[in-house]
């Protein structure tokens, strides 16, 4: 009996159990090249290099589970990340000069924001009758040029003691990132995908046909889901903002396409209903502990983004090949009822 359970969960998440394997590796590189790896430094050195696209490939994994996936993540984050660091220290000053007062005014104003984009981004899907990937690319184009009009130049100036916060450790020993990371599984996944509106999102992606005549409330589920994603995007502008201390239109972008890559090896179907965060999070660790080892090789940073592609590539065929694999799986169980028959 538990034989046949495991062989069950191999089979429904082959994909999540390998990407984990891979991390165990990549972690086995990391910790012979990384002097502090084995002391509270290492940990907390990890787990600010992998916070933000954990978070990232979050709000992508939910997007993707609805056969929908979402251009503007990247841009979103960076939005987010010129308002924070915009607002903070006026907020602080309306406060009466506290920064504990000020940073919860700016979290809660950001965190506004983000899912207010998102929100509508989804009516614009669900509403407009568009393809997801047709208005995240336009609402991307949008957030960018917002981002640039409240931070026309990098800057913005963010306290240390807000940074070293997130950045820092709790009690000396538990990094806060990790602590930010189970917070969004057990106060975001978990919860969303325990509910009607998360449950529903598998329906979605695998026939959405289907879903609708079960009596699925399609079009709900798909703004909730969207807005899930926009405050997965600003929780990232938020951190990234304590990371940088800074507010950057400028900054590089590779959110967007590393949280689809992050979600894709974690065993997300691009075809939509099939996989989990849980699976994501592995292919985020992985995506940004490869950099962080490129970087410990001083391999040129053009390198690093050839790597990123060359990953993104190999997580797409994988995607595609497994889609391949199953449809014709299905194909011959088809074929053999008939012939049964």
């Amino acid at each position: 009996m538990k034989n046949d359970k495991v062989r069950l969960f191999l089979r429904r998440n082959a994909e999540g159990v390998v990407a984990y394997g891979v991390l165990a590796m990549v972690l086995v590189l990391f910790a012979c090249n990384q002097a502090d790896f084995f002391t509270v430094y290492g940990p907390q050195s990890i787990f600010n290099q992998v916070i933000t696209l954990c978070i990232a490939a979050l709000g992508q994994t939910v997007i993707i589970l609805t056969s929908g996936i979402d251009l503007s993540v990247g841009s979103l984050i960076i939005f987010t990340n010129c308002v924070a660091a915009t607002i903070f220290m006026p907020l602080t000053h309306i406060s009466g000069g506290s920064i504990a007062a000020g940073g919860i005014l700016t979290i809660v104003f950001v965190l506004l924001i983000g899912v207010l984009a998102g929100l509508f981004n989804g009516c614009l899907v669900v509403y407009g009758r568009l393809q997801p990937i047709v208005v995240t690319l336009a609402t991307g184009s949008i957030f960018n040029g917002m981002a640039r009009y409240v931070r026309p130049s990098p800057g913005g100036e963010v306290p240390g003691e807000f940074a070293r916060f997130f950045t820092g450790r709790v009690f000396g020993v538990i990094p806060m990132s990790a602590i930010v990371l189970l917070l969004a599984i057990t106060c975001i996944w978990l919860p969303y995908r325990r509910s009607r509106a998360g449950q529903s999102l598998y329906a979605i992606g695998g026939n959405e046909k289907a879903a609708y005549l079960n009596g699925i409330k399609i079009e709900r589920s798909k703004l909730i889901a969207y807005s899930v994603a926009g405050l997965c995007a600003a929780i990232c502008g938020i951190l990234l903002t304590a990371q940088t201390r800074s507010g950057d239109p400028t900054a590089s972008n590779n959110f967007t396409n590393n949280s689809i890559a992050a979600a894709v090896l974690g065993g997300v179907s691009l075809a939509g209903g099939k996989g989990s965060y849980f699976g994501s999070i592995a292919g985020a660790m992985i995506l940004s502990l490869i950099v962080g080892l490129l970087i410990f090789w001083k391999i040129s940073s053009y390198y690093q983004n050839l790597v990123q592609g060359i990953i993104l590539i190999i997580a797409l065929s994988v995607s595609f090949f497994t889609a391949f694999v199953k449809r014709k799986r299905e194909k011959a169980q088809a074929q053999e009822k008939k012939e049964a028959v």
